[in-house]
């Protein structure tokens, strides 16, 4: 394995092809200049943190292009110059001779002197031309006559437009010119000391001479060695590079229970640095429907998010709109819409989602089980969400993604900020497409990959004019009575009641998480009760926090800072994990900088939570506080108990409006020592703790906020995680209680 972290970085350009002309040529426009601007990479071109890979067609052979420590830095001067835009993909290997190291790109040849010097592009046309022939057939005096590109010739002359666009871009480095501009099929081409230069219509770019020479002079006695063209083999680090194992507890290494969404945002290089800093294992990514203008296999990769984020780690998929050739669109709301087709089996032809769904699926199997890659060289993939909250109602509320007609005649009478009419809003029907939506992303799933789970599309706690229901389970509870309905009750069960796992988008207080993943857990473990046949999965099915992030509430005046978020990310875990979650997720990745208090938080609740058994039957939290009430009418410590193979993990805050005292006693039975007790505070400062007693101080919630004549506190003050041997037992004076009745905390 290489010694480089294979890890991409700052670019997501998701219409990168569009930039790039065929054959390795790329398209430069003459006005406005556009030489430095920031470089389109191609679709699969894998970006690391010293420079980028390029694979050959699709697979993990390729080249790199690098910075290297003590050698040539050619990325700089790619990257700088726009890369891929201008000079085309790497098409050898670094060499070098005795003076200087080169590299072959499509459409130029870099150089740098082996003692002192920066990079720059060599003079590629003069080093053919004076180099050694290659053959008896091609003189020196014929080297550059071929495919119509002009003789090395001491008259020269430049075309026009060429002219002022070099002048344009003076950085471009073409040297000095080595022949007259010549016309050939339709194109005027001239040659440079360093390059080629071509305009056809208003359009300069740059010719492929790179290509040429190689495919022309290969080989000795050329200037180009023939290993220098052996294509190089990238590999994925594994490597976590910033969680350590010194915590108590028997399992090491990272926990697969904790990821994150789009970590592709940040691309290779810091995405996977910042997970592999945070302890994370997987990533939900998009694949956005409605930007296929048409069904292709050829356009499944230019919808995903993460067409450059290559992964040693696992990508969930979450398939996103409706496009027009559906019944959709790109605007909004009919991007919303349910796509046309539902009705008919998922292998019909006419059935847009289930032919999609076929698709993406088969294109991300992995290969004979492996994980990575999948039969189409990128990320396997093998769980699927077909949706995401579609229990939010109304086309002006954050997040909405499922609508309908109905919705669209509202919105176009009212731009979805006034009531709607009776006939404009159908939640039933909304529901049923829902349902039925699973029903054929399931069957097309299972038909491309029978090892493949699908996530029940993330419900959310939505606002009350969405959801009124006593539990606020109003999708999930009609998607159970869809179940029971079903009059095939043998191919009910024989497809796990067409779904595997559940995902919930929690941005709400922490009490709130608590209880929704309570409410799911028990759910989920009651399903043979309430569909009326034994559950195939019994005891298998996960429930995910999808998404777990703080969001500001302008209108009732709460706002937060990311001090709050790293308080509220530690409380959030450790409530998703003693409710009974099996998985969270940080939302998203980008929002949890490690230069900040909430990554700090991230990280904390990460360390000190991964290896937690789920389902611990000796789980529990201190008073068994939970749902809305809790932010206003609860004022007291909070004690969460998170059992592991060999440890315990507590987590600690505080809901009172002052500060609290705790003294916290470590004691054990054991005659040897035990293992080290660790204390962290919410942003990660650590103490190293022995048996005895401790002193503790809870601060007050940082942030309340009076509404509807109360005082809320979102979020728990004072946020501390300790960890220790499960040989050693926990109490604290005074003593936290397992319940406790609730008093109204009015405002202030």
């Amino acid at each position: 394995m290489p010694s480089h972290t294979a890890i991409l970085s700052r670019r997501r350009i998701l219409a990168v092809m569009a930039a790039l002309a065929a054959g390795g040529i790329a398209r430069i426009s003459t006005s406005p200049p556009v030489l430095g601007t920031e470089q389109l990479l191609p679709p699969n071109a894998i970006e690391t943190v010293d420079g980028a890979f390029f694979p050959i067609d699709g697979g993990l052979s390729g080249f790199y292009v690098r910075d290297a420590p003590a050698g040539p830095m050619f990325w700089s001067l790619y990257d700088a110059a726009g890369g891929h835009a201008w000079y085309g993909p790497p098409i050898s290997r670094v060499w070098s001779d005795a003076n200087n190291w080169y590299q072959l790109f499509a459409c130029a040849l870099f150089s740098q002197p082996r003692v002192g010097g920066a990079a720059r592009l060599a003079p590629i046309v003069d080093l053919i031309v004076t180099g050694p022939p290659v053959s008896r057939s091609f003189s020196n005096a014929t080297k550059l006559e071929f495919d119509g590109w002009p003789q090395y010739s001491q008259l020269t002359a430049v075309d026009s437009t060429i002219s002022a666009f070099i002048t344009a871009n003076s950085a471009l480095q073409v040297g000095a010119a080595r022949s007259r501009p010549r016309t050939f099929a339709g194109k005027v081409r001239n040659l440079f000391a360093n390059l080629g230069l071509e305009r056809a219509g208003g359009s300069v770019r740059l010719g492929v001479l790179g290509q040429r020479y190689r495919a022309y002079f290969q080989g000795q006695p050329s200037r180009l060695p023939t290993a220098a063209v052996a294509p190089e083999e990238f590999a994925l680090s594994d490597e976590a590079s910033g969680i350590s194992d010194d915590l108590p507890g028997t399992d090491k290494g990272i926990d697969p229970g904790f990821g994150c969404t789009l970590a592709s945002e940040q691309g290779v290089a810091a995405g996977i640095d910042h997970m592999n800093r945070l302890g994370l294992w997987w990533a939900r990514e998009q694949f956005i429907w409605s930007g296929m203008d048409a069904y292709s296999d050829a356009a499944l990769p230019t919808i995903a998010t993460d067409r450059n984020f290559r992964v040693s780690r696992e990508v969930i998929g979450l398939l996103q709109f409706t496009p027009a050739y559906a019944g959709g669109g790109v605007s909004e709301p009919a991007k919303f819409n349910p796509p046309n087709g539902l009705e008919l089996p998922a292998a019909d032809s006419s059935n847009h989602f289930g032919r999609f769904v076929r698709g993406v699926v088969e294109s991300r199997r992995p290969l004979d089980g492996g994980s990575t890659p999948s039969a189409s060289g990128l990320n396997s993939i093998s769980r699927w969400i077909p949706a995401n909250e579609p229990d939010i109602c109304r086309p002006r509320m954050p997040g909405y993604a499922w609508g309908g007609e109905p919705h669209k005649r509202w919105v176009d009478r009212t731009d979805g900020s006034g009531p709607a009419a009776a006939n404009e809003i159908d939640d039933a029907e909304r529901e049923r497409l829902l349902y039925r939506l699973v029903q054929v992303a399931y069957d097309a799933m299972i038909a491309a990959d029978p090892g493949a789970r699908l996530i029940f599309p993330s419900l959310s706690v939505v606002d009350r004019s969405c959801d009124n229901t006593p539990r606020q389970m109003q999708f999930w509870d009609g998607w159970v009575s869809f179940l029971a309905a079903q009059t095939d009750r043998e191919a009910l069960v024989a497809n796990n009641f067409s779904f595997h796992d559940m995902s919930l988008t929690l941005h709400k207080e922490p009490e709130r998480v608590y209880e929704m993943a309570a409410n799911y857990r028990a759910a989920l473990d009651s399903l043979s009760e309430t569909v009326g046949e034994p559950d195939p999965l019994a005891g298998s099915r996960r429930v995910i926090a999808m998404e777990m992030g703080l969001q500001d509430d302008p209108g009732l005046g709460a706002y937060f800072d990311d001090t709050d978020v790293a308080h509220f990310i530690i409380q959030a875990i450790a409530n998703a994990l003693v409710g009974g979650a099996d998985e969270v997720a940080l939302h998203k990745l980008v929002n949890f900088p490690l230069s900040q208090a909430s990554g700090k938080g991230a990280r904390v609740a990460v360390r000190y939570m991964s290896h937690v058994t789920r389902q611990h039957p000796q789980r529990a939290k201190r008073p068994d506080i939970g749902g809305e009430r809790a932010a206003n009418a609860y004022a007291g410590p909070v004690r969460i108990d998170l059992p592991g193979p060999g440890f315990i993990t507590s987590v600690f805050y505080n809901r009172k409006r002052a500060p609290i005292d705790l003294t916290l006693t470590f004691a054990t039975d054991e005659a040897t020592s035990a293992d080290a007790i660790h204390l962290s505070d919410h942003i990660g400062n650590e103490q190293t703790l022995s048996l005895g007693s401790h002193d503790l101080t809870l601060a007050a919630p940082r942030q309340t906020f009076n509404a509807y004549g109360k005082n809320w506190a979102w979020i728990g003050g004072g946020t501390h995680v300790v960890r220790y041997s499960d040989a050693i037992t926990l109490t604290t004076d005074p003593q936290i209680p397992d319940t406790v009745t609730y008093q109204r905390i009015p405002a202030t």
